[in-house]
């Protein structure tokens, strides 16, 4: 199979990026050390090339109508400039995909999981019928960078001439860097601020070069995801998917519970009301003696009660950390938890929207 490349890609290669297959790109794995790449991406400010990440355009009068018929948040009137992050659950309140809905005036994007379009597309269709709605897949048509980290909204605001404190998640705005037309889009990673920058190709080589000059590191592969972990942010196909709920997965904020019916809808309101959730994600730090992988069993008492999901290292201190799922019983920040070699330390029960509604 051939990888997809990002338009990018001769940039990062000519600046000596390493890179690495991921689910079906060739990605750089890093630009220059993974200790510097995330120590920018915790505490200052680095851009990575997103544009892996699926996007969708959705056109026709009833867009916002149908998805939000279908996902968990409300959506329906999201002004343009407005957006929300929203659930597509199954019939049995599992999770399709976590998406982004944005309305950006002339039609609603969509932000989808990496390689998870088609199957929105295709759940979207299923439900379509007499509804004015199209849906194309156009990841390909532009590049999306993100800048992420404590000073991105910062370094952001200085290079687009643009305010970004009061951008509300989700929401974005039209402005541009370096001359070149830039939609920004706030979508923090839990704690981490993140502002998603939709750009031409033709400009993306341009802006790259015009952030890195601002003072942003670029950031690989292997610093996203362990920022990813230390942050707790759940991706499809790890931490997300047919398999969990989105109560077990701590998006409870990313529901209202008030806005009426959508596909698995009942379930989810029942788990919530009678509080029969049965697991719930955790970040995880693993001992120094762990060996451990995604995939691997934890116990407790001699029983298993959860399962790593995914693994990485801290380029910075070396700690070995993750995300797993665990039982409800023994889901308690502190805990320790039986490894076939070594343990791990449950250090936060992570809800990536906040608690949701009061």
């Amino acid at each position: 199979m051939t990888l997809q490349r990002s338009t990018l890609y001769p940039v990062a290669a000519g600046s000596g990026a390493r890179f690495e297959a991921c689910d079906g790109w060739e990605l750089p794995k890093a630009y220059t050390d993974d200790a510097s790449e995330y120590a920018a991406l915790t505490t200052a400010a680095a851009v990575y090339d997103n544009s892996h990440m699926g996007r969708l355009k959705a056109t026709g009068e009833d867009s916002l109508d149908l998805i939000n018929r279908l996902s968990t948040n409300n959506v329906l009137d999201l002004a343009p400039g407005q957006g929300a992050p929203t659930i597509l659950t199954t019939d049995r309140g599992r999770i399709l995909d976590l998406i982004g809905v944005v309305n950006v005036n002339d039609y609603v994007l969509l932000l989808t999981s990496t390689g998870a379009q088609q199957q929105v597309i295709d759940w979207l269709d299923r439900y379509t019928i007499m509804e004015d709605l199209i849906v194309e897949d156009v990841t390909s048509q532009d590049t999306l960078l993100s800048v992420l980290g404590p000073e991105s909204a910062a370094v952001l605001a200085q290079a687009a001439a643009v305010e970004l404190d009061e951008l509300r998640p989700y929401h974005s705005i039209l402005t541009n860097i370096s001359g070149h037309e830039v939609r920004i889009i706030s979508r923090p990673l839990g704690q981490l601020p993140n502002f998603d920058l939709l750009i031409s190709h033709d400009a993306a080589a341009e802006v790259w070069q015009c952030l890195l000059a601002s003072g942003v590191t670029p950031a690989g592969e292997d610093a996203f995801q362990a920022m990813r972990m230390d942050y707790a942010v759940p991706v499809l196909g790890r931490e997300l998917g047919d398999s969990y709920n989105p109560l077990e997965a701590g998006l409870i904020g990313s529901i209202d519970f008030a806005k009426g019916c959508y596909i698995g809808q009942e379930v989810i309101a029942r788990l919530d009301t009678y509080q029969k959730v049965q697991k719930h994600l955790a970040r995880l730090k693993f001992s120094a003696d762990a060996q451990v992988s995604q995939g691997d069993l934890m116990r407790s008492g001699g029983r298993d009660v959860g399962l790593v999901t995914s693994v990485a290292r801290i380029p910075t201190d070396g700690q070995v950390i993750g995300l797993g799922y665990v039982r409800k019983a023994n889901a308690k920040i502190g805990a320790i938890l039986e490894l076939e070699a070594g343990s791990a330390e449950i250090t936060a029960l992570p809800q990536m929207f906040g608690p949701g509604q009061d």
